[in-house]
């Protein structure tokens, strides 16, 4: 909470010196560029965060080391090449297709050179390896890394008069920063624990760390896990980065820009009760290990009912205060994002409500159940969005990520109780 609590302000602080300095034009630029990056990163990004809770729990809770070593070693490994092929993906494509993406002539250094942060995205493993350990307070502190470096960068800038240029380059510091500093965490945490030696030896190649006969042996199905959870993020992006390219590609910069700026109050209000969410998938994977279908249940009910209400009391109070807020933050131009933010911050309270169903998805071993849904969605909200900010501008943004979020959880709710019907019947 601490952690949340801290990141937030200082997230919103950075954006609103940050848009007086440069404008919404030039905001909107870097943060296209952001977008952009994340997109690819997490495009390629294998999220083995999941690899390892997934198939690392049960090794580590019965000690049996080389086991848990040969998913460390898949993951690391797939990083390594996600990471690779990112940063190679990247610049290729803001040098080729920099107009379809709507950069102006001026981003054509800045956009191959921002692709550098995309090294510094692929960072499942470290979260994954932290997240299995239960060290949710480096997590924590990490999180903030990134926001603190945007907010003395940005706050230098303000005094320097820097532009647009070298605020693209404190965002790529700060990326940066926050993958190196989350590996040296996970790696001092599994050296504490007597974790990392013997994890590579000489003689290994690339086809026994991802596709060794132990490998097989002990996770057959690891392959179809990981490449489905990829696919899951995939389809998540649709409704975060792909929608501010969207609509930076249709309405300009300065739209693109003022969407961040509305969802990250949004997201900023929420955070208090989407703490739980990332604690939850491990509690989720331990239970279902236990064969605990009770108490698993009941922390999901819990779960959406705690953060469910709290997120709902947050909305009820930006309703009133909405207003103020904006003015602070975005200034002259805050009162017109007062309903999208709205629009966006009831979308966060919505998915608040819902947001056991996904781990427990994947908990149940229905990840092909995710992955429908999710398409799905996407292939409805996409074409929805581009309809909907061509005839209503940035404010057709909210209502079409409201009704997508609404029926994505409708979608997941079916598919757990068909699942535990068909366990009862069973």
């Amino acid at each position: 909470m601490a952690g949340r609590a801290l990141n937030a302000p200082l997230a919103l602080a950075h954006t609103s010196l940050a848009i007086r300095l440069l404008g919404a034009e030039e905001f909107g630029l870097v943060i296209l560029l952001y977008a952009f990056a994340r997109t690819i990163a997490d495009f390629v990004d294998f999220q083995s965060w999941q690899t390892i809770l997934h198939f690392g729990t049960k090794p580590l809770q019965d000690g049996n080391k080389p086991a848990f070593f040969r998913i460390l070693r898949f993951s690391l490994t797939l990083d390594a090449l996600a990471a690779g092929a990112g940063v190679l993906c990247g610049v290729l494509i803001s040098i080729w297709g920099r107009h379809i993406l709507g950069w102006p002539d001026s981003l054509h250094i800045m956009g191959p050179l921002y692709c550098i942060s995309i090294l510094f995205m692929a960072s499942a493993t470290p979260i994954g390896v932290l997240r299995l350990l239960d060290r949710f307070d480096l997590i924590s502190t990490q999180g903030i890394v990134s926001t603190c470096i945007r907010f003395i960068g940005t706050v230098i800038l303000w005094l320097t008069n820097g532009g647009m240029m070298e605020m693209a380059l404190v965002w790529i510091l700060a990326e940066m920063t926050a993958g190196s500093v989350l590996m040296v965490m996970a790696t001092k945490e599994l050296r504490r624990r007597n974790l990392l030696d013997g994890l590579f030896h000489s003689g290994m190649s690339f086809t026994d760390i991802l596709n060794g006969p132990q490998l097989r042996k002990q996770a057959p199905n690891i392959w179809s896990f990981t490449l489905l959870a990829n696919l899951n993020t995939t389809l998540t992006l649709a409704f975060s980065h792909v929608g501010t390219l969207i609509i930076g590609s249709q309405l300009g910069p300065a739209a693109a820009g003022y969407y961040r700026i509305a969802g990250q109050i949004a997201s900023g209000i929420a955070k208090p009760a989407i703490m739980a969410q990332s604690t939850l998938y491990p509690e989720m994977a331990r239970l279902w290990s236990q064969n605990a279908r009770r108490e698993l249940y009941l922390l999901a009910a819990r779960a959406a009912g705690g953060a469910g209400l709290l997120g709902t009391c947050l909305l009820g109070a930006t309703w009133f205060f909405g207003d103020f807020i904006l003015d602070i933050i975005a200034g002259p131009h805050g009162n017109d994002l007062l309903a999208l933010m709205l629009w966006l911050l009831a979308a966060e309270v919505l998915a608040i409500w819902g947001l056991p169903l996904e781990p427990l998805l994947f908990t149940m071993h229905r990840t092909a159940a995710v992955i429908i849904s999710r398409a799905l969605d996407t292939l409805l909200y996409l074409p929805l969005l581009v309809i909907m900010v061509n005839i209503y501008g940035l404010g057709g943004a909210g209502p079409t990520l409201f009704g997508a979020t609404g029926l994505l959880l409708l979608m997941q709710l079916g598919f757990i109780m068909g699942n535990r019907r068909t366990k009862t019947d069973t």
